[in-house]
């Protein structure tokens, strides 16, 4: 049979490629992953798989036999380790105009000939990849790759699917449908300020949708996709026991095969385990119930439920499953409403701040990494929403300054006064816009600092609101980083250090610590 049918992209072989490939993160801790396999008809190696690549840069979908990097593959034969790939002009394609990319590449041979490459890149929190460590498990991939792409029938690790389940929410007058581009909701909408995750109150809320369906079913493992066209979500998912790595590997093939195309390669999975001490599962799921959540607006977002036996859901049991999926179908439709305002209301604020293109670039920066932040902080989404539109406006009072005073290098005195009162300025053009959330106070406190000595109220160490003391941190990072036409920006590592050293003094050492451990786990 064909090594890749380009007719037939959710091929059982193609699923177990997936399930393979994906060891590259959890084993060797890849970040991203592409897998090529020979078409025999034309001698291309085609894209079967692949994880972890933006959507606006996804790896190239064929490469031709002639290609670069397939005839340097050839000639290395072995693995081959690019930790600086300026050298090697090869690997451009896949580089994503990243100075800092490393690789490690290898063919996959069966039987003595080539039928696929592999390539890796950027392992977890930046380490290189390692000779020693990490070419051995490659070579143990290639070789599961190989055994899985021969003529010889492998068998299947795809659970039994039942026909999926469509299930549409209850109707909300409060839902709107998707609208065109529009001057105020356009396609220059930050999107990457939504964080591709679910917020904390919806992991909660499955999690405890999760439990009643094990507390009604004999389930094992309950999984959630939602569908967004702007981001990329994780897979959650929930069991009492732990999942070996191999059940882990056929929820994501399964959701991979339930989901768009150009989606399948970026999911990860994000689980709970309500009793992490006991063994783990392990074997391979029988039955496979897929529960498609129809919502209103075009949201359709997929449920899994699966079982270790061979026992197909019956008819009591499904009507449950109704049930709970309207509950939830619900619940991820008000969602996705909540996020279309935020969508909107970053444009507004563009428009406000589209007069001074430093400062809009300036305060979206500022809003993308503190939302990060707060979202690494496990804040409740209400105080992640604070901070990430406190972010944003943080500096609107700069628009109420004299517009000299912005292109003065040294300040005097007075003029010094005059440019510290634009918390002040901000916090009272804003207190009139009815926010859900206290974003003045955030933003009035955002230059305070950890032991007093900021302004304009001189607050102590848990005396600033949260908001604000994640704020102040970002915020420094930024400045510092960034051209500001007056002065040179400096390098990101210098900049860090200058948080560590400043750590209990200008900001929450506490805070510091996790914006350390965020710039350097690669999540920005």
């Amino acid at each position: 049979m064909p090594l890749f049918q380009q007719s037939n992209p959710h091929d059982p072989l193609l699923h177990r490629s997936s399930q393979i490939l994906y060891r590259c993160f959890e084993e060797i801790g890849s970040t991203k992953g592409a897998l090529y396999l020979l078409c025999p008809e034309d001698q291309t190696f085609r894209l079967a798989a692949h994880y972890g690549w933006p959507r606006h840069f996804a790896p190239p979908s064929a490469l031709p036999p002639e290609d670069p990097i397939l005839v340097w593959a050839q000639r290395e034969r072995g693995p081959f380790i690019a930790n600086d790939p300026t050298p090697f002009p090869e690997l451009t394609p896949f580089r994503e105009a990243s100075l800092n990319a490393r690789f490690l590449v290898a063919s996959i041979y069966e039987r003595g000939a080539r039928i696929g490459l592999l390539l890796q890149r950027d392992r977890n929190q930046g380490i290189p990849f390692s000779q020693e460590r990490d070419v051995p498990l490659t070579l143990a991939i290639c070789q599961e790759l190989a055994d899985a792409l021969g003529d010889t029938p492998q068998k299947q690790t795809i659970p039994e699917t039942q026909a999926p389940l469509p299930v549409a929410a209850p109707h909300s007058e409060a839902m709107v449908s998707p609208l065109a581009p529009s001057p105020i909701l356009s396609q220059e909408t930050p999107r990457r300020i939504l964080a591709g995750t679910f917020l904390p109150e919806q992991r909660i809320f499955f999690w405890e949708v999760a439990e009643l369906l094990f507390q009604a079913l004999p389930i094992h493992a309950v999984a959630l996709w939602m569908e967004e066209p702007a981001e990329i979500r994780p897979i959650l998912v929930f069991s009492h026991r732990p999942l070996s790595p191999g059940l882990k590997r056929e929820i994501h093939a399964t959701v991979a095969g339930q989901t768009p195309d150009d989606t399948a390669g970026s999911l990860r999975i994000l689980a709970r385990v309500e009793t992490p001490s006991l063994e783990p599962l392990d074997g391979s799921f029988k039955i496979c119930l897929p529960v498609v959540l129809e919502e209103e607006g075009g949201g359709r977002d997929l449920l899994l439920l699966l079982r270790l036996q061979e026992q197909p859901f019956n008819e009591t049991e499904l009507a449950f499953i109704r049930h709970i999926a309207r509950i939830v179908g619900c619940h991820l439709q008000e969602s996705r409403l909540h996020e279309r305002y935020h969508r909107a209301f970053l444009s507004v604020s563009q428009r406000i701040l589209g007069s001074a293109e430093g400062l809009r670039n300036h305060s979206l920066n500022t809003a993308r990494l503190a939302r990060n932040l707060a979202l690494r902080l496990g804040l409740p989404s209400a105080s992640v929403e604070a901070v990430s539109i406190s972010a944003i406006l943080h500096d609107v009072g700069s628009l109420l300054l004299d517009p000299e005073l912005q292109t003065l290098g040294k300040l005097s005195p007075e003029e010094l006064e005059r440019v510290r009162a634009h918390p002040v300025l901000a916090a009272t053009f804003l207190k009139d816009f009815q926010f859900p959330f206290d974003v003045p106070t955030i933003i009035r406190h955002h230059h305070e600092r950890w032991d007093g000595s900021g302004y304009p109220d001189g607050l102590v160490g848990e005396e600033i609101p949260i908001g604000s003391r994640i704020i102040a941190l970002i915020e420094a990072f930024e400045v510092m980083t960034a051209d500001s036409g007056y002065r040179s920006p400096i390098p990101k590592a210098e900049a860090l250090e200058e948080i560590r050293r400043s750590a209990g003094t200008q900001f929450d050492p506490a805070l510091a610590q996790e914006f350390l451990a965020l710039m350097g786990s690669g999540t920005r």
